[in-house]
């Protein structure tokens, strides 16, 4: 290697790792300043409660039952960011943002080899700008590390195809990959990204390629022996009944059938996609259009574009089968779709692809659009629906200004300069979510002040939580301790059977606190001690102390049944 080559190697290097930071610290700014949002982060969050108060980190428990949801790896990465960083919004979601970053690098490094250093970088910068970018790795879910694998094992398994030369590293790259992803969530870790290689390899007329080059013999034991030791471990101490709930429930059953209420039509993740990926999504339609011109050339010269496609259509299509629907099924789809919008970028950066004036227009029109519609929401149609929010009509401004001035900025022929305007428009954008409007919905969100009043009035003495007609995941995670359950009341008879001597701390809708009180025994005293709006059911809620009164003559705590609720 000549002295010039390694210059320029120290270089991309260099900016690989300032790429990595920025989007860390990107990522990372304000994840802290907001509780945990409802319903996912504190089931999760407080799963790992449970396992930490239990010195378990095999068995994912929530509420004294089992938690077949997901497997352990996402819990692992949320305790390493809880030891650094303490249990709070700041070390549950700081993982996240690591795999964030981790993801613009990987993508970076993957891709110089593949496409050449400026639509590397480019990659990594559409990657950590995009919209979705901005929720999903704040969020202390699964989600942002099943991205961060599948897109390891499948650009790993397209380098070692394209590469003979290295295919045994790569190769065994996208095995571990997927193996992890398994651990993180599940079969779709590793039976989507098959999938996807398979038709590729079927496409191509190379389907033997994948047992005579596949690496089976040394891939399907290393990715068992990272795979299956966690799997089998839970199994057996829980007698198979996670590992069966996970499969028939969790897997099976959301994809056979809505949960949660998460449904939506045939065309849901078009729209989710397109908005998950703004303010670049606009461009996809000239991309698509341009690769469909050359269709002809896809099976046989166009291995890498072929591999994108087959990948997003793929990993879209199988979720648009599903009952179950979320935007964040199909992130996993959205970097290959940045890798085909970057190369469509850099032709036309070289002035080797020039777009059509009327079809720039139409897309820095649609981004103006967006964001006119994000003010008009924002600023009136939400406030209708949310009183208590202010309107937040500046929400739109970031788009509505980049689409502007990218659109001169191409008038004049200033290409690098239009991208910029964009990229910069979406960290504005992200900077007013962070910290202008997330705020004021946070503050409509009482779990975490309720859980301090509870902390500040019992301290180190013991108690227990009970819920009547409302209950959100935040409030037990933020008013228990460890793996303190909560009891849910089918009745209010049932408050005989969860009194006792310690307080019990309820919480319900304040149209019910009447009800509530009216329903305790004599011996027992109420209190409410603090009324707030909710956001979520959008009516206030109160919590109650209910506790006994040790002085009163002739009364005692009712012995009907045991109390079932454990306390520390």
């Amino acid at each position: 290697m000549t002295a010039a080559q390694q210059n320029l190697q120290r270089g991309f290097r260099i900016k690989a790792i300032a790429l990595f930071f920025l989007a860390f610290l990107f990522f990372a700014w304000g994840t802290g300043n907001t509780s945990l949002w409802d319903i996912d982060e504190p089931i999760y969050a407080q799963s790992l409660k449970d396992q930490i108060a239990a010195d378990n980190l095999v068995v994912p428990t929530y509420n004294d039952r089992l938690m077949p949801d997901k497997p352990a790896l996402n819990y692992w990465l949320m305790w390493s960011g809880v030891r650094l960083l303490g249990m709070n919004s700041w070390g549950l979601r700081i993982g996240s943002a690591l795999v964030g970053a981790l993801l613009v690098l990987y993508l970076i490094i993957a891709l110089r080899r593949l496409y050449g250093e400026s639509i590397a970088l480019l990659s990594g910068l559409l990657t950590a700008t995009a919209l979705h970018s901005t929720i999903i790795f704040r969020s202390a879910t699964p989600d942002p590390l099943l991205i961060l694998l599948v897109t390891i094992a499948l650009l790993s398994y397209l380098r070692g195809y394209i590469y003979p030369e290295i295919r045994t590293r790569e190769f065994h790259w996208a095995y571990a990959a997927m193996a992890l992803a398994t651990l993180d969530k599940g079969p779709v870790g590793f039976l989507l990204p098959g999938l996807i290689i398979v038709l590729f390899l079927l496409l191509r007329q190379q389907l033997p390629l994948l047992w005579k080059e596949g690496r089976l013999t040394t891939g399907i034991p290393l990715f068992l022996i990272i795979m299956l030791p966690w799997y089998l471990a839970v199994g057996i101490e829980t007698h198979w009944n996670w590992d069966r709930l996970f499969i028939f429930e969790q897997n099976i059953g959301r994809f056979d059938d809505s949960m949660q209420g998460h449904r939506g039509p045939w065309f849901y993740y078009l729209i989710s996609t397109f908005l998950g990926m703004l303010p670049w999504s606009i461009f996809l339609p000239q991309v698509l259009h341009d690769l469909w011109l050359k269709r002809r050339h896809f099976l046989q010269n166009q291995a890498i574009p072929l591999f994108l496609l087959i990948w997003a259509g793929t990993w879209i299509a199988f979720f648009t089968l599903s009952a179950t629907k979320l935007p964040n099924y199909v992130w996993e789809a959205y970097p290959p779709l940045f890798i085909l919008l970057a190369f469509w970028f850099e032709k036309i950066r070289a002035q080797s692809r020039l777009p059509q004036t009327r079809g720039l227009a139409l897309s820095f029109g649609t981004l103006f659009l967006v964001g006119l519609a994000l003010s008009i929401f924002a600023a009136w149609v939400l406030p209708l629906r949310e009183p208590h929010l202010p309107g937040m009509v500046e929400v739109g401004f970031p788009y509505m200004l980049a689409a502007v001035f990218a659109m001169l900025l191409i008038w004049k022929k200033h290409w690098s300069a239009a991208w910029a305007s964009l990229g910069v428009g979406s960290i504005v954008l992200s900077g007013l979510l962070v910290f202008v409007i997330l705020p004021p919905i946070n503050a409509l969100k009482p779990s975490r002040a309720m859980g301090q009043e509870i902390a500040a009035i019992q301290g180190k003495h013991p108690y227990h939580l009970g819920s009547w007609d409302w209950f959100q995941p935040s409030f037990l995670f933020y008013a228990g301790r460890g793996d303190m359950p909560i009891r849910h009341l089918s009745s209010l008879t049932e408050l005989r059977t969860v009194l006792g001597e310690n307080p019990l701390y309820l919480v319900c809708p304040s149209r019910d606190v009447s009800a509530v009180t009216a329903a305790i025994p004599k011996g027992y005293q109420a209190q409410n001690l603090t009324t707030a709006y909710e956001i979520y059911s959008h009516e206030n809620i109160s919590l109650l102390q209910i506790k006994h009164l040790p002085h009163a003559k002739g009364t005692r705590p009712d012995p009907l049944l045991p109390d079932p609720v454990k306390t520390e």
